[in-house]
């Protein structure tokens, strides 16, 4: 293990120096200057303007990435993305030799198993809670479902992370449209375990995201078998392929009757259970592991 202003003194030519880049950092810079072959991992960087308007700090990190990207893009030997969403900001950044290799699933670790919908109906997100990520729209959908389909309905909102003050908002807002008793939010970190039990009582997985460069809690709810319903946007549609329903708009109306034929219509949710199921066995950590050496091996 070495310190990143070691590189120089430790590195020959022939070695190669992952960057994992995703907000700003003066290790871009040194990265930048190392004499090996250098590759460039991007996972994507959230929006500036989603941090939250009182954290300046947050938000200059953010830029901070942008910029590291466009130093370290044009120069890298190879640029991996996990999605050909994060592929076009690589292009588009100057990245000449582009690989696109999915993020490895550590799936295990959630002890996926085939759901148990608790009652009453219950929608589920999981993500940081931050505006880019529009937790709001789904308390507006829970709203239309209380009001038309399924008085009972419920929605649980889970993350580690988030921007201070969002959640604040977020809990005023269901009040605001009067269910804010069925909304369930988990502001801290949860164990892999809890995790798991969320996805396993769930009867939807719900995701109403602006900007996502892939996604991986989509994947985590197909692995327990729950329907996932998302709104067409970024990484969102190549992460779900046909193995989910994708919407182009965020009619409350809309996604609350399709979040209900995803509880409740049996047959509908075998089929995309079954496209689930192909959608993971494509995604097997000995295939993406081989993708991987096989980009470092070129």
């Amino acid at each position: 293990m070495h310190q990143a202003g070691e590189l120089d003194r430790v590195l020959n030519p022939n070695d190669t120096v992952i960057y994992h880049l995703s907000i700003g950092s003066p290790v871009a810079v040194q990265f930048a200057r190392v004499r090996a072959r250098r590759v460039l991992y991007f996972q994507n960087i959230s929006p500036p303007e989603s941090a939250d308007p009182g954290n300046a700090i947050v938000a200059h990190y953010l830029r901070w990435g942008m910029a590291d990207l466009a130093l370290l893009a044009p120069i890298v030997d190879l640029a991996i993305a996990p999605s050909t969403f994060n592929a076009d900001v690589l292009r588009r950044s100057g990245s000449q030799r582009i690989a696109v290799i999915p993020i490895p699933l550590d799936l295990a670790r959630l002890r996926p198993r085939r759901s148990i919908p608790r009652s009453p109906l219950t929608m589920l997100f999981v993500g940081r809670f931050a505006p880019h990520k529009r937790q709001e729209e789904l308390i507006r959908m829970l709203a239309a479902m209380r009001g038309t389909r399924c008085p009972d309905a419920c929605l649980v909102l889970a993350s580690g992370a988030s921007v201070p003050g969002y959640v604040a908002a977020l809990r005023r807002f269901a009040a605001d449209l009067d269910v804010g008793d069925a909304v369930e939010i988990h502001e801290t970190s949860l164990s892999d375990h809890a995790i798991g039990n969320l996805y396993a009582e769930a009867s939807v997985f719900v995701c109403s995201s602006d900007h996502e460069g892939f996604c991986v809690p989509l994947l985590e709810a197909m692995a327990f078998s729950v329907p996932v319903l998302a709104y067409a946007a970024a990484a969102v549609p190549e992460t779900v392929g046909s193995a989910g329903i994708l919407v182009p708009h965020r009619d409350p109306l809309v996604w609350a009757e399709l979040a209900f034929r995803l509880a409740t219509d049996d047959s509908l949710r075998a089929r995309l259970n079954s496209a689930a199921r192909e959608r993971l066995l494509a995604l097997d950590q000995e295939a993406i592991a081989a993708q991987l050496d096989a980009a470092l091996a070129a």
